[in-house]
């Protein structure tokens, strides 16, 4: 790769952080995993995590139904739940580990253990009942 290269990706990488941040600051309810993945998603009781990247056109499809569904969420069950998005390109190792091989995925965990996977887009119903499901159980409520 040579030096023109290195500092295009290198501009890139920081304008799509610096979108993240203007996105969060404008109320987008997802949290982007950058690093420290097992630290993240055990700071809460239950996370929601889409497994995706930018260029998959079924992710982008999909991931407007996972926000909405974490406005609600979030909003119902404040502090007991997080929704977060990885990018499989940037930590491909995260992937690995939790043996995502398609995306969108979606990985439900309780106490940073995965209980519940949701393989491929799925409907913004499908995807809140399941998740409120698993918040009913580990954290109560309506």
């Amino acid at each position: 790769m040579s030096s023109v290269d290195e500092v295009a990706a290198e501009l890139r990488k920081l304008v799509e952080q610096k979108i993240r941040r203007i996105e969060q600051d404008l109320g987008d309810p997802l949290y982007y995993i950058e690093k420290d993945f097992d630290k993240v998603i055990e700071r809460y009781p239950v996370a929601v995590v889409e497994f995706s990247a930018p260029w998959c056109n079924p992710c982008k499809a999909y991931t407007p139904v996972f926000r909405r569904v974490a406005r609600r969420l979030i909003e119902e069950y404040n502090g007991k739940v997080l929704f977060a998005y990885l990018d499989t390109d940037k930590l491909p190792e995260t992937a690995d580990r939790y043996n995502v091989e398609n995306i969108p995925t979606t990985i439900i965990f309780v106490n940073g253990h995965v209980a519940d996977v949701i393989m491929g887009a799925t409907t913004e119903s499908r995807l809140e009942d399941k998740v409120r499901s698993i918040l009913k159980e580990v954290v109560g409520g309506k």
